[in-house]
């Protein structure tokens, strides 16, 4: 977490931001993207035990950007 988020701001990335999970992530992004945006589900890593495997992370994200639109 850290060094990545250190050496993404030292080559100019400065709109980060930390989240512990992916319901966090979809709320701030839900925050943050403007009209017309984009807000893509690109995982670089695995999860780390919080899915079985990669569709029930998908299955979730879809979910929950279902819930914000409720």
């Amino acid at each position: 977490g850290d060094l990545i988020e250190d050496t993404a701001r030292k080559h100019g990335f400065t709109d980060l931001y930390r989240v512990n999970d992916l319901k966090e992530a979809v709320e701030k992004s839900a925050q943050i993207a403007k009209e017309k945006d984009i807000v893509l589900l690109s995982p670089a890593c695995a999860s780390w035990g919080m899915y079985n495997n990669y569709e029930e992370r998908g299955r979730e994200f879809k979910n929950l950007v279902a819930d914000l639109e409720k």
